[in-house]
Order: C-alpha cells, then structure tokens, then sequence
C-alpha cells in the first residue's frame, strides 16, 4: 500500500478495477468469492483511500482542485504555476499519473513513447475500446479521449 498506487491493497485494487470496467457489485462479489455486503464496504474504504492519494498528489503538485471522481480515479485540476488545466488519475498498471493539457503537438517530446504506451494501457485496463485511428493519435490527443471516457456520465 503505496501513495503512488492510492494506497489500495491488492484485493482493493482488483475490486476497484473491476468497477472501473463497470461490473456490478454481485458480479463482483461472485467473481470474488465474497459477500455483496463484503464488496459494498469495500468500495467505501476504497474511495476514501483514492481520494487521499488524489488530494496529496494535486497538494504536492500545487494543482487547484476544480472536481474529484474518486471511484473512477480521477481529479481534474489548473495549475495556476504552469496556467493550464492538469488531470490527476490513478492508473492500476502505472499508478498515480499527473497530465498537463498542451495545445502543441508531442512529436518532439523525448516522452512520446512512454506517454503513449501509458495511455493505451489504461484504455486497455478500463476495457474502453479504441478504433485503429484514435490509436494512432499523439499521445496529448490520446489523453483528451480518455479523460473524455473518465468524467462522461457525471
């Protein structure tokens, strides 16, 4: 249980990712071999350790809070130092991930790779499907997408 996974143990975490991918609780419970009441208190502990892991990070970050998803992981935020809106989201695989909005192209970025390849394994974890296209987008654009697919439905 680390601040760079939201402090989640492993049974949490498998708990929390299987929300992401929106399994109901009884499905959840069943895959699980645990009771629906075990699943339910569980989901409370978790959102409450996320949270604090979201909180830290944009405080260390100097991010001003706008909104916080805690069960889907996610905290949008602005940086008043660097004048642009930062999302904060907890990823199973790479754990805490803090992403500046940019309006210029990647291309050039000795991080090109890594971004995209952290990006595409959170659509993967999330179960959110990506047409060969919107694969092939930078990774700036790829990260647009899947903070559109975080906060839709809220």
């Amino acid at each position: 249980m680390s601040f760079i996974h939201g402090y989640l143990t492993p049974k949490q975490k498998k708990i929390w990712m299987m929300l992401a991918r929106k399994i109901r609780q009884s499905e959840i419970a069943r895959i699980l071999g645990i009771t629906k009441q075990t699943v339910n208190k569980s989901i409370s502990v978790i959102e409450k350790k996320i949270s604090k892991s979201l909180y830290e990070a944009a405080k260390f970050n100097r991010i001003v809070i706008r909104s916080i998803k805690p069960l889907k992981g996610v905290l949008v935020g602005y940086s008043p130092e660097f004048k642009t809106d930062v999302i904060i989201f907890l990823s199973a695989k790479h754990g805490l991930q803090i992403w500046y909005k940019i309006d210029r192209s990647c291309k050039t970025c000795s991080f090109y790779d890594e971004c995209k390849r952290i990006l595409l394994d959170e659509f993967q974890s999330r179960g959110i499907k990506l047409s060969e296209e919107e694969r092939s987008l930078e990774p700036n654009k790829l990260a647009e997408l899947l903070f559109q697919h975080l906060l839709e439905g809220d």
